[in-house]
């Protein structure tokens, strides 16, 4: 079962489209993460284009629980409400 709700959620990620406050926040991040890597040498460059995608797999996961949990939570609801109308 979970395999299908992350199948699912693979094919929510591609057609999304981002909310315009997540659009928002998106920019400034990248316009703050420019200016602070102006004040960086290379080396420290470096390290922070390590980390970054270190953040970003880890919020993609984070995300894929949340939708994981959030559909499974759902179709427990349905799943007892319908129950509960029938017997």
């Amino acid at each position: 079962m979970e395999r299908a709700i992350l199948q699912l959620y693979e094919l929510v990620e591609m057609y999304k489209d981002s909310p315009p406050k997540y659009k928002k926040l998106l920019r400034e991040f990248n316009e703050a993460r420019a200016e602070f890597e102006k004040k960086l040498n290379e080396e420290q460059k470096k390290e922070l284009a390590n980390l970054l995608p270190l953040l970003s797999n880890a919020h993609g996961q984070e995300m894929e629980e949340y939708f994981v949990e959030g559909f499974s939570l759902a179709t427990r609801l349905i799943t007892e409400a319908f129950y509960k109308e029938e017997a």
